[in-house]
């Protein structure tokens, strides 16, 4: 009898489902790289469970490349939540209360866009296991990109500097019009005029499929202007179709819409 009653607790403590893991915090870094790249890191379906808690590390201590950085979340099926901004809040968190796809982003540097700076949460109702430090990339020499290894896609390049002054309040992005694209013949590059609505920067970006080849930042001051961007020596082999991306950033690294347009260089 000793040995059914046994047998049966253990039958019974095996069909209990297993119980959740408590709740952790998964850290998220911001990471601009000496080759100006401004990521998240992690941030490709990062795993969490509900009830956890994402905190975002905006700033970078000792970095000399670091930048403004803001970040916001998008919780599946709702609407974009602004959390912080590096220069107030170096640390913000927020919990995760439903699964499916949290979306988040910096809208200083591409926002959702392609490229741009942003990454997904993956919540689910199971426990993914303890989470993965990020530590502070810009000490390690040897660090590497584990979601974009070797020559694969870049993310946005980082065309900014961390400012020495802000502008306090000014968190409306500066205005871009693309007035003329011209490829002239025998120089091997784009010319680009423009109106820009604040001071601050023009950046052109040359792109072979997803891999960025060639970028030309130049100061700027509010009004029209022109810059030109040149294609390596080693792709003017024969003509070729490229995707041109032009935006303006202002003073407080606040980042225009990115204008963007096929060219074919060399064939004039």
């Amino acid at each position: 009898m000793i040995r059914r009653v046994i047998a049966g607790a253990a039958l019974a403590l095996a069909l209990v489902p297993a119980t959740a893991q408590a709740a952790v915090t998964r850290p998220i870094q911001a990471f601009d790289t000496p080759t100006f790249r401004t990521i998240f890191t992690p941030r490709v379906n990062v795993p969490a469970q509900v009830g956890d808690t994402v905190e975002f590390r905006l700033t970078q201590p000792g970095n000399p490349n670091a930048a403004t950085h803001d970040v916001w979340l998008v919780p599946p099926g709702g609407e974009a939540q602004f959390l912080g901004i590096s220069y107030l809040n170096p640390t913000v968190t927020a919990p995760l209360s439903q699964t499916g796809t949290y979306q988040f982003y910096c809208s200083i540097h591409g926002g959702l866009a392609p490229g741009g700076m942003n990454g997904t949460l993956l919540v689910t109702e199971t426990d993914p296991g303890p989470p993965v430090d990020p530590g502070q990339p810009w000490t390690d020499p040897d660090w590497e990109d584990p979601e974009y290894p070797g020559d694969g896609p870049q993310p946005l390049p980082n065309p900014t500097e961390a400012p020495t002054v802000f502008e306090e309040g000014d968190n409306d992005p500066p205005l871009l019009e693309v007035l003329k694209i011209t490829t002239p013949k025998g120089k091997w590059n784009a010319r680009v005029r423009y109106d820009t609505s604040e001071d601050g920067f023009v950046t052109l970006r040359l792109k072979k499929g997803k891999k960025v080849i060639a970028t030309k930042i130049v100061e700027t001051t509010a009004g029209e202007g022109a810059a030109a961007v040149k294609l390596p020596k080693r792709y003017r082999d024969r003509p070729r179709r490229y995707r041109l991306e032009v935006w303006a950033t202002d003073k407080v690294d606040l980042e225009s819409a990115i204008h963007s347009s096929w060219v074919r260089i060399g064939s004039n």
